[in-house]
């Protein structure tokens, strides 16, 4: 998934990308990694295509940061949003951690057309006992994963229906957790990961909406009249972020022009301004002028 970085990368990015200047790539692979000594061209390339999830040659010599995700989307960034693939996924999981936990729920609604034409759904028997407090939140207990696919089957599964088109865009509602949680089953199951654009609604709330209090999926649904069925379930939140996504869009072709699958990913990374509301006041002089 295309620019999956975590915050620290993500920080350094956009300080780079105040700055405004483009990079040779010896120096960005420099800054970006907090390296003493400048690398050679070929290392500098491989491990700046390592952290991006791109190919190599698929970096230019000089890079202007604000450009990296329309770069790394290539030939899908040209896509109309308004025929686009969109596919919303939301997981329920035994924790946190996608190296300790395992998935408990699949739940994916597909838009295509910018609008909802498939939904994808399954329980998931994890082979162990489900912790309390994901049975507390979810109500998924034991009884209810009996007789369900293992992680290995529902996994492939879910592959072949998200990817059935080539270059989907993946959607989630805080969507580094989901996807870091599908890249680590794809990858344990030899599935090929997944090729199209991330976005993620959190992150497009942010951009769109920067006078919303919150951007948890309760507040977003609030603002948007969405009643979600199935709280805190896989389904019924996935069918909650595919309609908040069609808003964001909405406001996003409206507002800011959008048109395409490269406009929206330049928007979902672009630096989020913060509203007059939110900004924080001056502190007050400890010592008052004379």
């Amino acid at each position: 998934m295309s620019l999956a970085l975590g915050p620290p990368l993500r920080r350094v990015l956009d300080r780079l990308d105040a700055a405004g200047a483009a990079l040779p790539v010896a120096e960005l692979a420099q800054r970006l990694l907090s390296l003493r000594a400048p690398l050679e061209d070929a290392l500098a390339r491989r491990l700046l295509a390592s952290a991006f999830g791109c190919d190599a040659a698929r970096l230019p010599d000089l890079i202007a940061v604000r450009e990296l995700p329309r770069l790394f989307e290539g030939p899908v960034a040209a896509l109309s949003v308004a025929v686009a693939d969109f596919v919303v996924v939301d997981l329920e999981t035994t924790g946190l951690s996608p190296e300790q936990c395992t998935i408990l729920e699949i739940g994916a609604v597909r838009i295509r057309g910018l609008r909802a034409v498939d939904t994808f759904h399954t329980l998931i028997d994890p082979g162990a006992a489900i912790p309390p407090f994901i049975t507390r939140l979810t109500g998924i207990d034991r009884s209810m994963v009996d007789g369900a696919p293992p992680l290995a089957t529902a996994i492939h599964d879910f592959h072949a229906w998200a990817t059935a088109t080539p270059e989907a865009a993946f959607v989630a509602h805080n969507a580094s957790f989901d996807a870091r949680f599908v890249a680590r089953a794809f990858a344990d199951h030899g599935l090929l990961p997944w090729s199209g654009p991330t976005f993620c609604t959190v992150r497009l709330s942010r951009r769109l909406l920067p006078d919303l209090a919150r951007y948890d999926l309760d507040t977003l649904s609030a603002r948007f009249g969405i009643s979600n069925r199935w709280r805190h379930r896989a389904l019924g939140d996935a069918e909650a972020a595919a309609r908040a996504l069609l808003e964001l869009i909405e406001i996003a072709r409206d507002q800011h022009g959008v048109v395409n699958i490269g406009d929206l990913v330049s928007l979902q990374a672009a630096r989020r301004k913060r509203s007059a509301r939110t900004r924080r006041p001056k502190p007050p002089p400890l010592i008052a002028p004379i």
